[in-house]
């Protein structure tokens, strides 16, 4: 395995762990420790871990690297930053989305409207998804790579807010009224409907 394989290997280890809790708010990603966890040297840890910091999903305290803790002051930043772009992208995406993106949204909703009694992990990805295609349909590079960041960082906050039966309906209607707006080319309905989405899903931290 290549050197930047390997840390490629590491990362995704480690950010996969981040995202399910298995790697717990707080803990020390100290070096020589997280090499044992995942079985390799030091070397594509700490390259690993400097990407996670890039991410969001790791941050300095002091001397030591832990995973990022979200306290309520922190998580509402991170909700206000995400109103802001996420309204602004799914504006740009009823401006400029074509219509193979229209069909990969439907296809998406009806994939998450056709689940049985389906896990939080299940709809905390598939909703992460649902995003991603809006984000890339703003057709704006730098909004896409944002909203990725931003997003991650959230689907890292647990619980997720989609774990309630109650919560995932709501959801699936406010990502039908997005779809429907993107669809015709509303922009200023689109853009509020995901700022309501966002404003729902922080009410429920």
């Amino acid at each position: 395995m290549t050197g930047g394989t390997q840390v490629e290997s590491v990362y995704q280890q480690l950010r996969t762990r981040i995202l399910d809790g298995s790697l717990e708010q707080g803990y020390d990603l100290n070096e020589r420790a997280v090499a044992d966890l995942v079985g390799t040297s030091r070397t594509p840890v700490r390259e690993a871990v400097a990407r996670l910091l890039v991410d969001g999903l790791a941050e300095r305290q002091g001397r030591r690297t832990r995973v990022t803790v979200w306290d309520g002051e922190k998580t509402g930043q991170l909700y206000e930053m995400r109103k802001i772009l996420e309204s602004e992208a799914c504006r740009f995406a009823a401006m400029r989305r074509s219509e193979n993106e229209v069909v990969r949204l439907e296809a998406a909703l009806a994939e998450q409207s056709r689940l049985e009694d389906p896990s939080a992990a299940v709809r905390r990805e598939l909703n992460y998804r649902f995003h991603l295609i809006i984000w890339q349909a703003s057709g704006n590079p730098f909004l896409i790579e944002a909203n990725q960041k931003h997003g991650v960082q959230s689907m890292s906050i647990s619980p997720t807010t989609l774990r309630t039966d109650q919560r995932w309906s709501e959801s699936l209607e406010e990502h039908t009224r997005m779809v429907d707006h993107i669809r015709a080319h509303r922009a200023d309905e689109a853009a509020e409907a995901m700022r309501h989405h966002i404003e729902s899903a922080y009410r429920q931290r």
